[in-house]
Parts: structure tokens; sequence; C-alpha cells
């Protein structure tokens, strides 16, 4: 198996050019993606947050440009970051549903009644292989969803560590080969 991930995105996906060398740009992510999935059948790619805000474009149309784009590179899994956020928790949501890919979240949850916001893992099976993905999100994006009084979370890395463990026992009658903690750091 091979884990490819990107992170920080921003909605930037345009090409810069960087002492006469082409760097960064959705095109050529693409491309990368695409050589390796061709070569290997076995490649997983994961992005670990903040697809959103950065670039002109993303904000004007509040991530729904970047949640297509995104679609086009076919993540295999996503988690949050602490720009996800940004346009506001009730728009995550609708820019979800909008998703191809699953967005996973182990620690956001509705305060009122525990509800979760997200689905906690995800679970791929490659070749007979379980991997099972969890995603947690940090004290930045706690910090930044304060705002918003009908969201909570998981708070400190000891709860986020019990809650990672929780999720691996409850899955573990499903002989998971590896378990990966997805999280934007």
């Amino acid at each position: 198996v091979a884990l490819l991930h990107s992170t920080d995105m921003h909605g930037d996906f345009l090409v810069d050019k960087v002492d006469e060398k082409l760097t960064g740009g959705v095109s050529m992510l693409s491309g990368y993606l695409t050589k390796c999935r061709n070569e290997d059948p076995n490649v997983i790619y994961a992005i670990a947050g903040d697809m959103f805000r950065g670039s002109v474009i993303d904000s004007e149309f509040l991530g729904l440009s970047t949640i297509q784009i995104v679609n086009l590179l076919a993540p295999d899994v996503v988690t949050l970051g602490n720009h996800e956020t940004d346009y506001g928790v009730a728009h995550l949501l609708f820019l979800e549903r909008m998703a191809s890919f699953p967005i996973i979240n182990a620690n956001l949850y509705i305060k009122e009644n525990d509800t979760r916001l997200f689905n906690p893992c995800y679970i791929m099976d490659i070749d007979g292989m379980k991997i099972l993905f969890i995603g947690i999100i940090t004290e930045e994006v706690i910090n930044q969803t304060k705002g918003e009084s009908v969201i909570g979370s998981v708070i400190g890395i000891e709860e986020a560590a019990k809650e990672v463990e929780r999720l691996c026992t409850s899955y573990n009658g499903l002989d998971i080969d590896l378990a990966v903690l997805l999280t934007h750091i």
C-alpha cells in the first residue's frame, strides 16, 4: 500500500513558476496522482485538511469551486483542518453533501444531543488489508468553532486519544490491519 497525502490547498489550484520551474497546482497534483495510481493499484490518496480559504476564487464561491475540483482528484478520504469551518459549520455540512469522497471527523459534535457532525472514521479494504482512518480536529479548529455555541468537541489530547482508542477497539472485530490517524497539524 502506498499512502499519498496533501494538505493546505487553500482553494489555490494554479501552478506557480519559481526559478523557471513550475510548482504546485491541481494539474500537476492530478498528473502525479494518475501516474501513481496507474503504476500501483494499491495507492491511497488522503487530504489532511485546509482545502478551503486562501484564494480569491474559493472565497468568492465559499468553497463550492474547491469541492468540485477536489472531486476530480478523487481522494479516498479527507479530514478537517482549521479552515474548513471558516464559512461556518452549517456551510461545511452543505459542502460535505457535494463531496464525492468521505469527510471524517471523530471529535466534532452538536452539544445538545451529542450528535456527530461527520462519520468518525472510514475503513478501506485494499487487497484484503483493512485500513481504518480516523479523523481528529486540533485545538486550533476547536478555538474557531467556539463562536458557534451549538458545536462541541472532545477537547484536549487525552480525550482525543481516548476517542481514538474507543474507535479502534469498536472496530477490532473487523480485524483492522492498520489504523491511520488523519489530522491537520
